[in-house]
């Protein structure tokens, strides 16, 4: 008996056409939510955290832009130089927004801006665009956690984005939820 049912089994799957078989195993369905990618539904990494950079003669200062529904973990920041004879000192961050994350437990994040400093170490004077390498992660509100992501970036000398426009109100390493 189960020879036959074996053997039938066989026979039927041969029998039907592949088109059909395609179809009952083709991914990405959309009419059907258990078919679904659930890598559609979220931003590159790169697109959900847009990173921009630049110096003055002491600091370099990094701002970070999250797309909306995302944020960006306040512990996973870090800064290096990729340039010789160059170093900086300890990365300024302001305090963040406090949330309880499901799997990391109360951490602190920022949602839409936030800018970060680190003051310039160098044994001569510095001139000219400075190049970095900056590390960072995020996630989506909708529950996916990016891994750390790392940028290298070149700084020029001068001012801010205007999105990055200091005001006497925000200090260097302000976040700025609400406004540009």
């Amino acid at each position: 008996m189960k020879q036959v049912f074996a053997f039938l089994t066989v026979a039927l799957f041969i029998v039907t056409p592949v088109a059909a078989r395609e179809e009952m195993f083709e991914v990405g369905d959309k009419s059907s939510p258990f078919n679904r990618s659930p890598q559609r539904d979220f931003l590159p990494a790169k697109e959900a955290f847009r990173t921009t950079a630049w110096r003055d003669d002491d600091r370099v200062y990094i701002g970070f832009t999250a797309a909306e529904n995302y944020y960006l973990h306040r512990h996973q920041f870090a800064i290096e130089s990729l340039s010789q004879d160059i170093n900086f000192g300890e990365l300024a961050l302001p305090p963040g927004e406090p949330m309880s994350h499901a799997s990391l437990g109360n951490i602190n994040v920022f949602y839409d801006q936030v800018l970060v400093s680190a003051p310039i170490e160098a044994s001569d004077t510095v001139t000219g665009p400075l190049a970095i390498m900056v590390t960072f992660q995020g996630c989506s509100d909708q529950g996916l956690c990016y891994p750390p992501e790392q940028v290298e970036l070149v700084s020029p000398y001068g001012s801010p984005p205007a999105a990055f426009t200091i005001s006497p109100s925000r200090d260097t390493a302000g976040s700025s939820k609400g406004a540009p």
